[in-house]
C-alpha cells in the first residue's frame, strides 16, 4: 500500500483518499459527502427546458403512453438511434420520468447513458438531480456508474467520489467498472506529480482493488490505465510494477500494455530498452500492431539507425500488418535527417505502389532534407509536384522553402513565395518571418530584413527574441553594439525576455570593440536575470580576455568553467592555447594541452 502525504493536498484529495481508506465491500463508508450537497455546483435545466419541460407533463405523448413495457421499449429504440439529439433524449427522459405507473430504472439508465454518449455530462448530473427528487426509481449501480463516468469526463473527480459516497450509502457493491473510471480519472488529472498528486491516489485505489475478493479486482483495463498514465508521465520505471503485477495476477499483458512500455521508453529516448521490450511482447506470442511498429521505428530514426527503422517496416509486411502513411513519413523523415535523400525517395515512390498517399509531412520532411543539403531546385521540384498531386503545403512546408531561398540570396523568389503562401489563406507566423530575417540578416541584406520585420508588425504577428536576435547579431557585426544593447532593453520593456543567445552576442560585440568591461557587465546582468552562460558565452569572454592580453582573467574563466557545469571544448582550447601562445607562456601553455588531452578533449589541426 502506498503513503501519501495528505496534508500537501487540497480538501478534495483528503476526502477521495479517506473514501479510500475506508473502502470495504462488507461496510459501506458511513462519513461519505452527500452527493445532493456536492451537485449544488450544476446549473439546473435552463427555464426554456424548464417550461417545455412542463408542458410535455401536463401533455403527455399519447402516442408513447401505451403502457410501461410499450412505453420502455418506445425509449430503448429512440436511445440506440443515432440521428438522437439532445433535446430528443430530455423528451424521453420526462416522458418516462412522469409516467404512471413508473418505468424501470433500466429505462432511464438508457436515456442517461445516451446523453453521456452525446457528452453533454453537466444535464446528466441535472437529471439525476431531478429524478433524486422523484419517488419510486431507485437509482441502480450502473446509474452511479454513469454519474461517476460523467464527473470523471469533467476532470470533477472529487465529485465523482461524492457518488461512489452516495453508492456505498446506498448499500450497494462496486464493481470493477467504476474502480476503472475512477482509476482513469484520477490518472487523467493535472493536480500533481506520479508519487503526490491525483496519480499517486489512482494507484492506491489500484492497490486497494488489488486486496477485494471477486469483481471489484483489478482488471485488464485497470492495469493498462495505470501503466499507459505512468508512461505518459515518464515514470516507465514505475510502470514496470503493475506490468510485472498483472501476470501474477493472472492478467495477460496484451498489446495496450507493451505499447504504453515502448512509448515511454522512446520518449524518453531509451531506443534500446524500447527494442527488448517490442521483442519480449513477439516472444510472448503477442502480435504488435501498426502503432507499435511506428513507435518503435520513430526512435529509431531519431538515433541515426533509418536502415533498421526500415527492416521493421519488412517485418510488418511479413507478419500481414499494413504499413499506414505514418510508417513511411517516419522513414522519409529518418532518411533525410541522415541525408540519405535517395532512400527517402525510394520510400516516397514505394508508398503509392501500397496503395498509401504521401502527406503535407511525407513531402516536408523530405523537402527539408534536399533543402538543408543546398540541392534548393530539387526542393522546389518536391514542392511543385506535393501541389500537383493535390496535397496543400501548410506553413511548416512554406517555412522550410522560403529559408532555403533566402539563404542562397534568392530575395525575390522570397518575395514571391510569400505573396502566394497569403493568396493561398496561409499567414506567415512568427517562425517563418524570423527565419527568413535571419537568412537576410546572415547576407548582410539588413534593408529586406528591417522591410519583412515592419511587415510582420503589421500583419498583427509580434516578433520573439529569435527575431531580434537577428537584428542584434547583425548590428554588433557592423559595429553598431550601442544600437543592439539599446534594442535589447527595448525588447525587455516591450514584453520580451532576451535569452543566452542575446546576451552573449552583445558580449561579442563589445568584445569586438575592446570594451571588456562593458561585456562582463552584460554577463553580469545575464547571470542575475537566471541564465546559465554555456560554452560559447564563456567562449567570447576568453576570446576578448585574451585578444586584450589579458591571458591571467582568461584563464580564471577557463579553469571555472567545469565548476559551474560546462566542459571545456575543443573550440575553447584553441582559444585559450592562442592567447597564451600570443604572449609567449608557452610553458604554460604546453602543460594545459596535456591537461586537455588527458580530460579528453581531442586537439584538431588548428591546435
Amino acid at each position: 500500500m502506498l503513503i501519501f502525504g495528505l496534508g500537501e493536498r487540497d480538501s478534495g484529495m483528503r476526502r477521495s483518499s479517506s473514501l479510500l481508506a475506508s473502502l470495504s465491500v462488507s461496510s459501506p463508508a458511513r462519513d461519505a459527502a452527500t452527493f445532493q450537497t456536492d451537485l449544488s455546483v450544476i446549473h439546473p435545466p435552463s427555464p426554456r427546458r424548464k417550461a417545455a419541460s412542463s408542458s410535455r407533463e401536463t401533455a403527455p405523448d399519447n402516442n408513447i403512453r401505451g403502457g410501461n413495457s410499450q412505453l420502455e421499449s418506445l425509449v430503448i429504440e429512440r436511445c440506440r438511434s443515432e440521428a438522437l439529439t439532445i433535446e430528443d433524449a430530455l423528451d424521453l427522459f420526462d416522458t418516462a420520468a412522469g409516467a404512471s405507473p413508473k418505468p424501470s430504472i433500466s429505462v432511464i439508465n438508457v436515456v442517461l447513458n445516451a446523453i453521456l454518449r452525446r457528452k453533454h455530462y453537466p444535464t446528466v448530473l441535472s437529471l439525476y438531480n431531478k429524478l433524486n427528487q422523484m419517488q419510486g426509481i431507485t437509482p441502480t449501480i450502473h446509474t452511479y456508474g454513469v454519474l461517476i463516468n460523467c464527473c470523471c469526463r469533467m476532470n470533477w473527480v472529487d465529485l465523482g467520489f461524492g457518488v461512489f459516497g452516495e453508492l456505498l450509502k446506498r448499500g450497494h457493491v462496486p464493481n470493477a467498472i467504476i474502480f476503472n473510471t475512477l482509476v482513469n480519472g484520477l490518472c487523467s488529472e493535472k493536480r500533481g506529480l506520479c508519487s503526490t498528486g491525483s496519480l499517486g491516489l489512482a494507484l492506491e485505489l489500484h492497490q486497494k482493488m488489488a486486496t477485494l475478493e471477486g469483481r471489484c479486482k483489478p482488471d485488464m483495463v485497470t492495469y493498462n490505465t495505470i501503466i499507459h498514465h505512468l508512461c505518459k508521465e515518464g515514470a516507465v520505471g514505475k510502470a514496470l510494477e503493475p506490468l510485472g503485477e498483472m501476470t501474477h495476477a493472472g492478467v495477460a499483458p496484451d498489446v495496450r500494455s507493451y505499447n504504453s512500455i515502448i512509448h515511454g521508453h522512446s520518449t524518453l529516448g531509451h531506443w534500446k530498452e524500447a527494442a527488448n521490450f517490442f521483442k519480449e511482447m513477439v516472444d510472448r506470442g503477442l502480435s504488435p500492431d501498426v502503432v507499435t511498429f511506428n513507435m518503435l521505428m520513430d526512435s529509431l530514426c531519431k538515433h541515426g539507425k533509418t536502415a533498421e527503422a526500415h527492416k521493421l517496416l519488412d517485418f510488418m509486411n511479413e507478419i500481414g500488418e499494413k504499413p499506414n502513411e505514418l510508417s513511411c513519413t517516419i522513414l522519409v523523415q529518418g532518411y533525410s535527417r541522415e541525408s540519405r535523400l535517395i532512400d527517402a525517395m525510394e520510400v516516397l515512390d514505394s508508398m503509392l505502389g501500397k496503395g498509401l498517399s504521401p502527406n503535407c509531412h511525407t513531402y516536408s520532411a523530405l523537402i527539408d532534407g534536399f533543402v538543408k543539403n543546398r540541392r534548393m531546385d530539387e526542393a522546389m521540384e518536391l514542392f511543385k509536384q506535393m501541389q500537383q498531386q493535390g496535397v496543400k503545403p501548410n506553413v511548416v512546408t512554406y517555412s522550410i522553402v522560403l529559408n532555403g531561398l533566402c539563404h542562397l540570396g534568392r530575395v525575390e523568389d522570397v518575395r514571391g513565395l510569400l505573396d502566394e503562401m497569403v493568396d493561398h489563406g496561409m499567414h506567415p507566423n512568427v517562425i517563418t518571418y524570423s527565419s527568413i530575417i535571419c537568412g537576410f540578416c546572415t547576407l548582410g541584406k539588413w534593408k529586406e530584413a528591417f522591410q519583412l520585420l515592419n511587415e510582420m508588425i503589421e500583419r498583427g504577428t509580434y516578433p520573439n527574441a529569435v527575431t531580434l536576435n537577428a537584428f542584434i547579431d547583425f548590428m554588433c557585426k557592423e559595429g553598431k553594439v550601442r544600437e543592439a544593447h539599446g534594442l535589447s532593453e527595448r525588447m525587455i520593456s516591450g514584453g520580451i525576455e532576451p535569452n543566452v543567445v542575446t546576451y552573449s552576442t552583445i558580449m561579442d560585440g563589445y568584445c569586438l570593440v575592446g570594451r571588456m568591461n562593458d561585456a562582463v557587465r552584460v554577463y553580469d546582468l545575464m547571470v542575475s536575470k537566471g541564465h546559465k552562460p554555456n560554452v560559447v558565452t564563456y567562449n567570447i569572454l576568453i576570446d576578448g580576455y585574451c585578444k586584450r592580453w589579458m591571458i591571467d582573467e582568461a584563464l580564471s574563466l577557463f579553469n571555472a568553467m567545469p565548476h559551474k557545469g560546462v566542459q571545456h571544448t575543443t573550440i575553447v582550447c584553441n582559444t585559450i592555447l592562442a592567447g597564451m601562445y600570443r604572449v609567449r607562456r608557452v610553458a604554460d601553455a604546453e602543460k594545459l594541452f596535456e591537461k586537455m588531452l588527458a580530460a579528453g578533449v581531442r586537439p584538431d589541426l588548428y591546435i
